[in-house]
């Protein structure tokens, strides 16, 4: 094997190991920065489930339902950082909402449905969603929305103002809608 050889075949084998290096650690390239993020690809994906109940108590003026959540298990925002990334809020650099699925358990009243993070429809838009009536109960959002500022100052449950085609079809033992909010966080200091 003459010298030239030797070279080219080491300047190879160095190549195949730098791209296994990189292949490696592209994982989460951004981890290399002291960061770390957690998306839907994750397991378990970084979500939590929401449920609101409603009577006809909650109609607005102007013929909204608006209801707080309750978080449907103890795993709450604060879990999926912990167990996704060993983090808090505090560490939180980046938060957005990938997706929502709104399912309309007990009810097929509800024409649209607008989601915010917190507790009053002044926190950011998660979701909107308008349901066909004749089709399935579930809808999607799909939009990526920024909830960075409302993940770090503690936001966990969320506010719904759905659409009623009829108030007066809501049932005497009311209605009930869970939502499944999909988050994609990313941490720093860790």
């Amino acid at each position: 094997m003459t010298v030239a050889e030797r070279t080219l075949r080491r300047g190879s084998l160095l190549i195949v190991l730098l791209a296994a290096s990189v292949a490696w650690t592209s994982c989460d390239l951004a981890s290399a920065g002291n960061t770390a993020i957690s998306s839907a690809s994750f397991d378990p994906p970084p979500k939590v489930r929401h449920r609101f109940s409603y009577t006809k108590e909650n109609i607005t003026e102007a013929g909204h339902v608006e209801v707080v959540s309750t978080i449907t298990s103890s795993y709450d925002l604060d879990d999926v950082l912990f167990e996704n990334l060993g983090a808090s809020r505090a560490d939180v650099v980046s938060a957005q909402v990938d997706s929502v699925v709104i399912d309309r358990i007990s009810t097929s009243t509800l024409s649209g449905a607008q989601l915010h993070l917190g507790t009053n429809a002044d926190g950011p838009i998660i979701a909107r969603v308008q349901f066909n009536p004749n089709e399935e109960k579930k809808g999607r959002d799909r939009t990526s929305r920024a909830v960075t500022e409302a993940v770090k100052s503690g936001s966990s449950n969320v506010f719904a103002r759905f659409d009623i085609e009829d108030p007066n079809k809501i049932p005497n033992v009311g209605g009930k809608v869970s939502a499944t909010v999909y988050y994609r966080l990313e941490v720093g200091g860790i």
